[in-house]
């Protein structure tokens, strides 16, 4: 499943045209600013996603010089199920002209997204592993992203209630199921992660282990007892700090080699082999569950890896099958099947198709 073709308008700096693209792997090149990520952040959002950056507003994206302050991206699926997403002061997502949402969409057509940062996920903030995770969960697990929504809100709405000195009783009832079924997923989402990194080992060094450390908690096996005992435990710390620190919003992926701590244990280079890894293992436990292979949008992250990783990362990518969407501004040649566009000031032009 991919992307037969998808139509800009009034998108950013990119030129309002229709472009047609590889069911493999597509290498999009250009300088920095020509813009290749504007040209996977349109494909992320007729995918159910949205902007690249969570906090972009639909006021706040520009468009094609036109004076319209209409964003319309069309894709064709090569299902030949037609996509149309209109973004002014709000989205509107029809496929085949039914109404539909961004939930539906990400269940019709499974696309992973990785953007520069991703690639610290070994070394980098917690907030990068659980990005990971729930993007994998999001697509497994209709209802995970709703529920995982509601719990931010509950966990918004607790943190007034600290922060006014009020008793917050009333939001830890209501957080308590949201948050113990959140840690059970999460759970079966790591022991995923971890048995399909085992078919990336040419990427990562042997014996990577993975497991979810529960934010604030980790007393009992239980999630909904966990939860309970951990917010008497921390009671008096939250009214301190006047913020919420139990629940999984504060959790974390433990990445270890040879039991010792990834971040420290590795190289920079093995650091960004084992996170290029453990995006893949993503790709391949989507693909387990759904029975389909993801379309990845990769924006430069090759970019730190040396010529024997990139060549691998290619020949890797390759042989998992499946549409990939990748960007970079450094000068790459892989040896293997692909399609080559030349972005420059938001014009995009097919260069070379390897076959």
């Amino acid at each position: 499943m991919g992307f037969k073709r998808v139509r800009f308008n009034n998108f950013r700096n990119i030129e309002p045209r229709e472009m047609r693209w590889s069911p493999g792997l597509n290498l999009l090149t250009g300088e920095n600013g020509s813009g290749k990520t504007n040209i996977l952040e349109g494909i992320n959002i007729i995918s159910g996603w949205g902007p690249l950056d969570r906090g972009t507003k639909t006021l706040s994206i520009p468009s094609w010089n036109s004076g319209s302050t209409e964003v319309q991206l069309t894709g064709e699926l090569e299902s030949s199920e037609i996509i149309k997403v209109k973004i002014s002061r709000r989205y509107a997502i029809r496929i085949d002209d039914k109404a539909s949402s961004a939930s539906e969409l990400r269940w019709k057509i499974p696309v992973l997204t990785f953007l520069p940062d991703d690639m610290s996920i070994v070394e980098g903030s917690s907030v990068f592993r659980r990005r990971l995770l729930d993007m994998v969960l999001a697509l497994i697990i209709p209802p995970y992203a709703m529920r995982l929504s509601e719990y931010r809100r509950g966990v918004r709405q607790k943190a007034l209630f600290l922060k006014r000195g009020m008793p917050s009783m009333i939001a830890d009832r209501a957080l308590l199921p949201l948050a113990s079924w959140i840690w059970r997923m999460r759970e079966e989402g790591v022991a995923l992660l971890a048995d399909s990194l085992g078919g990336f080992e040419q990427l990562a060094p042997f014996g990577i282990g993975l497991s979810l450390k529960r934010g604030g908690a980790g007393f009992e096996r239980d999630c909904a007892d966990d939860y309970a005992k951990a917010l008497v435990v921390n009671g008096e710390r939250e009214r301190a700090m006047r913020f919420p620190v139990v629940g999984p919003h504060r959790d974390d992926i433990i990445i270890t080699s040879q039991s010792r701590p990834a971040s420290s244990a590795l190289s920079r280079g093995l650091r960004r082999r084992t996170a290029m890894a453990l995006m893949l293992a993503a790709s391949e436990s989507v693909r387990r569950k759904l029975g389909r292979e993801p379309v990845l949008l990769l924006d430069e992250v090759a970019a730190e890896l040396d010529p024997a990783g990139k060549e691998q990362l290619f020949s890797t990518l390759h042989a998992r099958g499946g549409q990939i969407f990748a960007a970079t501004a450094e000068p790459i040649s892989p040896e293997v099947p692909c399609a080559v566009y030349k972005i420059s000031s938001g014009k995009i032009d097919k260069i070379e198709e390897k076959v």
